[in-house]
């Protein structure tokens, strides 16, 4: 056969006249394909240019300002920036729809929270998103505790004399809901149930006015995040009896857990995480945990988290669906035993 092949050679082995266009022709289509592949495989490379993050809520809030501090630092982890884009709405339905309905190639991302993929579907009737089928969890991002509260004047001091007073006047006593589907409002009906007493819940726009009505006195305790509450505990304004994690907060070391004060196992923790769109392939899912995971590990930013009374949580995310799971079934024993309804 090797002497059939060479028979059809030239002298020397060189290609002439037709055979010569005809190889040149080949190895033209062969350089072209292999340059195609490399700028396909380039292509592919995530991130190749910036990512949109999607907060579902208004701008300067707490979800809003640990979103930025996140996609900074991981947008240089990544070689990309990360670009916050607010889209408030329906309790965060607005924004998680439009994340949602994006297309799965990891450019359009959502910082969703215990509302939008943990409360919601059992405080709205309908939703204009699935929580579990719309979306591709990521991880974590970040918890935060929120603290039972009530005046400095108040002859209360502990969690314990807040329930006897409560118990000892059912119905009598008011209680502040800084944001009603908020996880300070879903800590608060949760403790209520658990220690099982009956109190007047008045509704509010945001913490500002529930906490003048609370200083005025005109509401007996509320719950509310320990960033909120933070500057008027450290002033003396209010008196702080307990926090909702099970463990107790670094900036408030010295109040008791309402797990500790009669309620074992109690946990009431906001939290708010990393989605995208159904669909995104593992690689570019692994690709962003990854970052974020690498951003996590750093001191400093652990320290800046932590000075905004954000704790830092992050998980991989098949842990994340399993904690996903947990929440949906504790918000919504919460929600449908306190007959909740947002609309």
């Amino acid at each position: 056969m090797k002497k059939a092949f060479e028979h059809h050679l030239p002298r020397g082995g060189v290609f002439t006249g037709g055979l010569a266009r005809m190889a040149a022709t080949l190895a033209l289509g062969v350089a072209v394909a292999v340059s195609g592949t490399a700028a396909a495989q380039d292509g592919d490379k995530y991130p190749s240019h910036p990512i949109r993050l999607i907060v579902p809520f208004a701008a300067g809030g707490g979800t809003d300002i640990q979103a930025r501090i996140v996609a900074q630092e991981v947008g240089k982890e990544l070689g990309q920036t990360i670009v916050v884009e607010n889209r408030p709405g329906a309790g965060g339905g607005i924004g998680a729809s439009f994340v949602g309905q994006a297309k799965p190639d990891g450019y359009t991302l959502l910082v969703g929270s215990t509302g939008t993929h943990g409360a919601n579907q059992f405080l709205y009737s309908k939703l204009p998103y699935d929580p579990v089928r719309d979306f591709t969890p990521i991880t974590v991002l970040a918890t935060f505790d929120n603290v039972v509260v009530v005046p400095e004047s108040s002859k209360v001091h502990t969690l314990k004399e807040l329930v006897d007073a409560a118990k000892a006047n059912p119905g009598k006593l008011n209680y502040g809901v800084t944001t009603v589907g908020s996880s300070a409002h879903l800590a608060v009906e949760k403790f209520n149930r658990d220690a099982g007493i009956k109190a007047s819940g008045v509704p509010y726009n945001g913490a500002g006015q529930a906490t003048t009505d609370l200083l005025a006195g005109r509401l007996d305790y509320m719950l509310d995040l320990v960033g909120t509450q933070i500057g008027n505990i450290k002033a003396g304004k209010v008196r702080p009896i307990a926090t909702t994690a099970l463990k107790r907060n670094a900036v408030l070391p010295d109040v008791p857990t309402i797990a500790e004060s009669g309620y074992p196992g109690f946990s009431a923790v906001g939290w708010v995480g990393l989605f995208g769109p159904a669909g995104m392939p593992q690689s570019t899912v692994d690709t962003l945990y990854k970052a974020i995971e690498k951003v996590y590990a750093s001191p400093d930013f652990q320290a800046t988290m932590r000075a905004r009374s954000f704790d830092i949580a992050n998980m991989p995310p098949a842990e994340f669906s399993k904690f996903l799971d947990a929440e949906r079934q504790k918000w919504g024993t919460v929600v449908r035993e306190s007959n909740i309804k947002l609309d």
